[in-house]
């Protein structure tokens, strides 16, 4: 297939209206549940600070590394994330990594939305000052809500439908014009909750278990689970930076965009645990309480609180934005490939692709009630396909890619695109070394530890 063909030149292909609009999108999708829901409990079963380290490490070696050539492959190709690699090397099979992309998204995108609902009936219970009455077991208040055979789905189905919306405008009146309104109230929230945590009593024991490193702890399990992090929270390797990338205009930087997404992520992850960590050992919890942390243990904290209910609503707004947001790029690389390999339009595109990915993901929420008895290698749907599409396909899909960017396209197809418009590339040799032996070789030998192969 010719890139003539590929690219549908036909259609002018949409554009990012500015810069820092593509920044804030893309920094959309890589801050979102990864960096709240999923990284502080990570960190308090990882031992605190030296999960931190070793996630910071992950990012810097590996994620951007990765982020850098995905997004130069999308501003290459000019097309979705599949066809992207046809335009750039259009005689071969690596295209199917571009595929596997859009797996990922789909498969992320299903048990996503499922905890994205959640954290929308959380914040409307909030909202309505439903959530903090005095009386409440909250654990067993979650537990009757997703063990539901109606209301997650319902929840589901609703911000689904706020998120096809939105995509469903487009990439410049719809994704961009969403995080530039989206992105700078989620920093507000932040700094309000950080404020408030850490003016708490026996805050300075928090930050201290958050920002001192335990070295005993780590073992391959923590190492594992860091890269996995780094995947997840920043979208490396789902084709999210192709597809975005391919909207990019040649005058942007792509190291500093790149750059630019990887600080605001850390960012708000490192904010997060500050929020989260100082209010846990205020009240006692078990920092490695696990993924119900936010939705059991947080109102529980918000009820001993002064203006819990103010704060309550903040901290599941902030939640339901984060989860939004990236809500919003996991569809999109799915709609631009739909959109673009079966002549759609947008218009139809966008509503036929969420209502798929609705359908599926509603199974997912099933698995914590009524098909919770259905388990495949030992893990419920939901967990199945957290774990085919995070810890297997995933660093899959970036040692591929790796390869794809250091030995097939080759560093300097990479420097060419990265320089355009007369464009820099800083520390190149660093990049194409880390590119080409360090990033390969990492993420093999943590596919095959997930893998239990060794």
């Amino acid at each position: 297939m010719s890139s003539k063909e590929t690219s549908n030149t036909s259609v002018p292909r949409e554009q990012w209206g500015s810069r820092f609009g593509f920044l804030l999108a893309a920094a959309g999708s890589a801050v979102g549940l990864g960096n709240i829901w999923r990284f502080p409990f990570v960190v308090g079963e990882g031992g605190g600070a030296a999960f931190v380290l070793l996630y910071l490490g992950f990012v810097l070696l590996i994620g951007l590394p990765l982020m850098i050539g995905e997004i130069s492959i999308g501003r290459k190709g000019r097309a979705n994330a599949m066809d992207s690699y046809k335009i750039i090397q259009p005689n071969s099979k690596w295209y199917i990594n571009g595929f596997i992309g859009v797996i990922i998204n789909f498969m992320i995108l299903a048990f996503y939305s499922v905890v994205a609902g959640w954290a929308f009936y959380y914040f409307i219970l909030a909202l309505t000052g439903q959530l903090i009455a005095s009386d409440k077991d909250f654990e067993s208040s979650f537990s009757s809500f997703i063990s539901d055979p109606i209301m997650p789905i319902v929840w589901q189905t609703i911000l689904m439908t706020v998120v096809v919306l939105i995509v469903l405008r487009g990439v410049k009146k719809g994704i961009e014009k969403w995080n530039n309104i989206l992105m700078p109230t989620l920093f507000v929230l932040l700094l309000m909750l950080l404020f408030k945590s850490l003016t708490l009593e026996n805050a300075r024991e928090g930050i201290l278990f958050f920002l001192k490193p335990n070295f005993s702890a780590i073992n391959s399990g923590i190492i594992l689970a860091a890269l996995g992090q780094a995947f997840f929270s920043l979208s490396v390797a789902t084709g999210m930076y192709v597809t975005y990338g391919s909207y990019k205009r040649n005058e942007s930087s792509i190291t500093r965009n790149g750059g630019g997404i990887v600080l605001l992520d850390v960012l708000v992850a490192i904010m997060a645990g500050l929020i989260i960590f100082p209010a846990v050992f205020h009240f006692g919890i078990d920092p490695g309480r696990g993924p119900d942390l936010a939705f059991i243990t947080f109102p529980t904290i918000f009820r001993d609180m002064q203006f819990g209910t103010l704060f309550a609503g903040l901290f599941f707004f902030f939640v339901f934005v984060a989860a939004l947001t990236s809500a919003i790029s996991l569809l999109e690389v799915v709609v631009a490939f739909v959109k673009e390999r079966f002549k759609l339009s947008r218009k139809a595109a966008a509503p036929i692709t969420g209502a798929v990915i609705t359908l599926i993901g509603g199974f997912c929420a099933l698995s914590f009630g009524p098909l919770s008895h259905i388990k495949v290698f030992d893990r419920t749907i939901f967990g199945l396909f957290d774990f085919i599409a995070a810890e297997v396909l995933l660093p899959f899909s970036g040692l591929i890619l790796s390869i794809f960017i250091g030995w097939i396209w080759k560093p300097i197809g990479v420097k060419q695109e990265v320089e355009k418009e007369g464009n820099s590339f800083p520390l190149f040799k660093v990049w194409s070394f880390l590119i080409r032996f360090v990033v390969p070789i990492v993420i093999l030998i943590i596919l095959i530890d997930s893998l239990g192969i060794i």
